[in-house]
Order: C-alpha cells, then structure tokens, then sequence
C-alpha cells in the first residue's frame, strides 16, 4: 500500500495521517480517514458497503447502508477537484466504492 497518495490537488500521507490541499491542511473526520485508508489499500478494487460498514463502525451496524455514502461524500468535497464528478473516489450504485489511482 502506498504511503502517499495524491487525489487531485490533495497530497495524502497516511503514515503521518495528513493531507494537503496546496500545503493547507484538510481536516477529515476518523470515519472519513478509515475510509479513505482501506479505498487506498485497494486500488481499482470494489469495496462492498457491508464490508465498510463492518470495518469501520463495526459488526450490527450493517444496516445503517447511509453511513458510508454520507461519509464518501464528505471525502469528495474535501479531496476531490470535482466532488459531482469525481475521479477517483467513485460510487458503484448498489455495489460499493472505490479509489481509482
């Protein structure tokens, strides 16, 4: 897994837990940051919504399927140049996410 990784103008270190937007810090909750770690783990890579959820919020909250959009579209508006049209925090409907490199 990379240890950096940039995502428009953003420069993520995930050693360090940062990310720069242009050098300013962007400040990103710890769901959006387990998040945001297990899509960089696997790249390209679909990850179901029931895995986010258990990973994240762990076992019994599968059925809370919001979660995990709620928390995606909050990384889009922080890390994406385009948030409604991202690429490369992108939603599968009904499937799941992925980081695309």
């Amino acid at each position: 897994m990379p240890v950096r990784v940039t995502i428009g103008r953003c420069e993520i270190d995930l050693a360090a837990h940062t990310a720069l937007d242009d050098g300013t810090p962007v400040r990103l909750t710890p769901a959006q940051w387990r998040l945001l770690e297990i899509l960089l783990r696997h790249p390209g890579q679909l990850v179901g919504a029931q895995r986010l959820l258990t990973e994240i919020w762990g076992p019994g909250n599968e059925r809370y399927t919001h979660y995990p959009r709620f928390h995606m579209a909050g990384l889009r508006r922080k890390l994406e140049a385009d948030p409604s049209r991202p690429r490369h925090l992108l939603t599968e409907p009904g499937m799941g996410y992925r980081y695309q490199p």
